[in-house]
């Protein structure tokens, strides 16, 4: 199903988004750089301008629907770098996932290799549901539910690292949290952590983590301490991992003179009240708020508390995982991602909305569900506004949402104007940003106390024992 949606909305963005835009043409030409010389210098590329190649003709033709004005030069996105030549500053490992793609069917390649990501991500996340206490309807709704819609949906058919970094996060914290896997399954594991800095560095702290966890349950296991049969398969994990950590830093030095990237090639780091403006502003802003956009998130945050009693394990890997990166991206000066759809980086940590909520609507009572689909349903809404025509998905940073102004137009209603901005070039005020949050707390403590009434007390009130959660092997 999901793959009939992306091929139905996949010719809209070719037609809409044209052409590639955002940090999208610089993987294009490090890829291009790959394919034709074989290395990363891309000072010919720059000097024979091949982003033409997969640009429209000029003068534009006259039934042209794509955007309406773009930059015709493509100034490089240069690293800081110690060596001489021109490097890209952007991950390498989306211009190695598209390469051959690109090669053999262009854009539209590229465009699959992403949404095969997406597809997989998919999956993944129908089987977290599972093992998480969703039985196979209510799992494979919350796992469309959530990877077609906004933040995950519109940026399967981009190329941008964020779906496939949304994959290898989930793989690798789902087999790190069972009890036993097969050596394929531990190489996965391995090469998704491995992999993970090599699409953009700001992982690299959750990649160091997971591949930590692996090494000492190796080690537990070797000595007889494990709670799973992990000695020595756990070694197909260990060994890509730490080859892909070490390939990074090998990378850095190569390319930096140093073992980090130059963080002279980003836009820097807030300081404290910044930071704290940024995590308030990756849920709330006006236009790029994951809450704003996908509300249902909210209710997947209410069902934490019940998460972590339930399945502790599985809670505290994930929160592990996700949090270094969550305060990294709060910190960033641009934590916003600028030209792409809303919540870019919330994106790879996204998918694990869907174990609170599995966990939570497992056993909830029906309108406990009716709740959560109308949350789920105005998100939906929102993405089928952008979806109809993609180029709502992006926004300058004037504090105006195009799908909100969009539904306006349609209901005659201001909604637009009631949210808040929070990045800087139209900032709302200190005291509107406070109220936005303080309400936002408000409506989760309402929401954890009908999580909490929603789920019976007494055994057989649901069909299961309230105590004992039977979770279900899935491979």
């Amino acid at each position: 199903m999901a793959a009939l949606a992306w091929l139905a909305i996949g010719w809209r963005y070719l037609i809409r988004l044209e052409p590639l835009t955002g940090d999208e043409p610089y993987y294009a030409v490090t890829a291009l750089s790959l394919l034709e010389d074989g290395d990363l210098d891309e000072t010919n590329q720059y000097a024979e301008r091949v982003w033409l190649r997969f640009y429209p003709p000029q003068p534009l033709p006259a039934d042209w629907q794509g955007w309406p004005s773009f930059p015709w030069d493509l100034p490089p996105h240069a690293a800081h770098a110690a060596r001489p030549g021109l490097y890209s500053k952007h991950g390498l490992g989306p211009a190695l996932l598209i390469a051959v793609p690109w090669a053999l069917a262009g854009r539209v390649g590229a465009m699959a290799v992403v949404g095969l990501c997406g597809l997989l991500l998919v999956g993944q996340l129908y089987l977290l549901a599972r093992e998480s206490g969703a039985g196979p309807r209510l799992a494979a709704a919350l796992a469309l539910g959530l990877g077609l819609t906004m933040p995950i949906g519109p940026y399967a058919l981009l190329i941008f690292p964020e779906v496939p970094a949304a994959l290898c996060l989930l793989y690798a914290v789902r087999r790190l949290v069972v009890r036993e896997n097969r050596w394929w399954q531990w190489l996965a594991t391995g090469v998704a952590i491995g992999f993970l800095p090599w699409l953009h560095q700001r992982f690299v702290f959750s990649a160091a983590l997971l591949g930590a966890v692996a090494l000492v349950r190796g080690i537990a296991a070797r000595f007889g301490r494990g709670w799973g049969e992990d000695w020595p398969r756990v070694l197909w994990a260990v060994v890509p991992a730490l080859a892909g950590g070490l390939g990074i830093v090998g990378y850095n030095l190569w390319l930096y003179g140093q073992p980090y990237q130059n963080t002279a090639d980003h836009a820097g780091f807030n300081g404290f009240a910044g930071t704290l403006n940024g995590a308030a502003g990756l849920l709330l802003d006006a236009q790029w708020g994951l809450l704003v956009a996908a509300p249902v998130y909210l209710a997947a945050l209410a069902a934490v508390p019940l998460f972590w009693v339930r399945q502790s394990r599985l809670a505290g890997l994930v929160t592990a995982a996700a949090l270094p990166y969550l305060v990294l991206v709060a910190a960033y000066r641009v934590w916003w991602g600028e030209w792409g759809p809303p919540a870019r980086y919330l994106v790879p940590v996204a998918g694990f909305a869907v174990a609170p909520l599995a966990s939570w609507l497992g056993q909830a009572r029906p309108w406990a569900r009716l709740i959560v689909g109308v949350l789920w349903g105005w998100g939906a809404l929102l993405t089928t506004i952008g979806y109809l025509d993609p180029q709502r998905f992006y926004h300058h940073p004037d504090g105006v949402n195009k799908l909100y102004r969009t539904l306006d137009g349609w209901l005659g209603t201001p909604l637009a104007e009631w949210l808040v901005p929070f990045q800087p070039f139209a900032q709302a005020p200190a005291s509107l940003r406070l109220v936005a949050s303080g309400s936002t707390l408000l409506l989760l403590g309402v929401l954890m106390m009908l999580v909490a009434r929603s789920v019976p007390t007494e055994p057989g009130e649901t069909g299961q024992e309230q105590r004992v959660l039977r979770v279900e092997r899935v491979e």
